[in-house]
């Protein structure tokens, strides 16, 4: 057989697998698109609960799928009961007006007091011995957005204030910048962004801006659950 035969031979067993795979192609059915997960209308209260009725139960929705998220579905609210448990602090901050630079290790303990309200204790170890801080936590679900004040023991406040944010993956993430305050004879403003990784973790990065200089980094701080959140 000579090779211009052979080759008009493949030519045509290649053109009837074409022609076959395209008709067994169009034989499958489309599968419909799939059905868009959005929030049912309404804002039922819920006792104990920051989020209403509704919302709670679009993240009982969203977090049931199996199936990646597609355009149409809604945003996952955040729920601030998240941060209601037992963490233990660990990280390390730089030298500064504050302290010494050094490892920071502490547990806090965050329990809510209101609807949308908490309050936490705070006991921390820093390169210049113990301190403590007394926060309190209000999280508005409409505005989306989150105030922490925190007292330190160290002799400042800090008034964390900001939006929170999150993505179709269902991470939310808080920026926030705090008021300018002296300490020590020199003047401190400080932001930062708190990255709510898992349920198990968050981690807090910040930066300082002394005596009206450009921000700096002033370390990282993780936080890692010890005891799961009480409904």
């Amino acid at each position: 057989m000579s090779v211009h035969v052979r080759m008009i031979r493949r030519i045509v067993l290649a053109l009837m697998c074409g022609v076959f795979l395209s008709s067994a192609s169009a034989q499958q059915p489309r599968r419909p698109p799939p059905e868009a997960v959005t929030q049912e209308p309404g804002e039922t209260t819920v006792p104990d609960e920051c989020l209403t009725k509704e919302e709670l139960d679009l993240i009982a929705r969203l977090e049931a799928l199996r199936r990646p998220t597609v355009t149409g579905d809604a945003q996952k609210p955040f729920n601030p009961h998240y941060f209601v448990g037992t963490w233990r602090m660990e990280g390390t901050v730089p030298e500064s007006p504050l302290g010494s630079g050094g490892q920071i290790t502490g547990v806090e303990t965050i329990r809510r007091v209101d609807d949308c309200a908490f309050e936490s204790a705070i006991e921390a170890t820093g390169p210049d011995g113990t301190f403590t801080a007394m926060t309190r936590m209000v999280y508005d679900p409409k505005a989306k957005s989150l105030v922490r004040i925190e007292e330190d023991s160290r002799g400042f406040q800090l008034l964390k204030t900001g939006p929170v944010g999150g993505d179709s993956g269902g991470y939310f993430t808080h920026y926030w910048a705090a008021p300018q305050f002296t300490y020590q004879g020199r003047m401190v403003r400080m932001k930062g962004s708190t990255f709510l990784a898992s349920p198990t973790d968050y981690r807090l990065r910040m930066q300082m801006s002394v005596d009206g200089q450009a921000f700096v980094n002033y370390g990282t701080v993780w936080w890692r659950r010890e005891v799961a959140p009480l409904r």
